[in-house]
């Protein structure tokens, strides 16, 4: 079995005036050309690249580790350097075929010039690399804009379930063990969303927020349902699908996936 890992984002505030370019990502994280991001002490979004190396050698697999690129908030980021991280990101996928896995860490609310959901460009992308048969999954920053797109590309895409984010090594082994499973033919995932039609943010330690990312929680793992997501949405950015959803991951049952989404979503709304 072989993995591909890599990282690229950032959350991009796009009333700011300050575009995001070269120099931020290198002042916040860029490893590349051979500097492997899990040669260096985890930060936050490299934490998963980590996680996903240690479990992938635990299970005897080859793994492939592209770039690792993150830049701190700021504005729209200029479209050459989204590209040029992009394409390095395709090159070494394409470069690394036949994959099995393909795991991509990102934020899920970045913009660039020209493109106003860079994940699901990435996402789309990735797909058009490793085919039908090779499993995609993506981790994502709860502040994050989840698009049709981004959901047609992928099998799994799993969020932060904390804000604060204390939890992305945990997410980030939900989504291999999920991808794994389903490379080995024991789950076949299907994804649906809810529009919770709301823009805000929810300190999920406080009340009620809290007891409700504990049920998520709780129903994962039950009645074929793998994974749960709340993905508050970023209200900072200025793109069409900003707002909240809920997503859930269910074992081959689209329609249980959309009803339960559904169902948590209005639940949220109620709150």
């Amino acid at each position: 079995m072989r993995v591909f890992i890599a990282c690229l984002g950032t959350e991009t505030n796009t009333f700011s005036p300050l575009p995001t370019g070269w120099d931020t990502f290198r002042d916040t994280m860029l490893f590349r050309d051979g500097d492997k991001a899990t040669d260096h002490e985890p930060m936050l979004f490299s934490e998963p690249l980590h996680i996903w190396r240690k479990e992938a050698e635990a299970r005897g697999w080859d793994v492939v580790e592209s770039i690792a690129a993150f830049a701190q908030p700021a504005g729209v980021c200029v479209r050459s350097v989204y590209e040029g991280l992009r394409d390095e990101l395709l090159r070494d996928l394409e470069a690394a075929m036949p994959v099995d896995i393909a795991l991509i860490n990102m934020h899920g609310a970045m913009v660039a010039d020209g493109y106003l959901d860079c994940e699901g460009d990435i996402l789309q992308r990735v797909r058009a690399v490793i085919g039908p048969d090779g499993v995609l999954g993506g981790e994502l920053d709860l502040h994050c804009s989840i698009t049709g797109e981004m959901v047609e590309a992928a099998d799994a895409l799993i969020t932060f379930k904390e804000y604060p984010h204390i939890d992305a090594p945990l997410r980030a082994k939900e989504l291999i063990d999920i991808c794994a499973r389903t490379a080995a033919g024991e789950v076949k995932p299907v994804m649906a969303r809810y529009d919770c039609r709301m823009i805000n943010t929810w300190r999920t330690p406080m009340e009620p927020t809290r007891s409700f990312v504990d049920k998520l929680q709780a129903l994962e793992g039950n009645d074929g349902i793998l994974s749960i997501s709340f993905a508050h949405g970023f209200p900072w950015g200025d793109v069409p699908e900003a707002s909240a959803k809920i997503l859930v991951v269910s074992d081959g049952d689209e329609a249980k996936a959309a009803a339960l989404a559904e169902t948590l979503g209005k639940e949220v709304w109620a709150m």
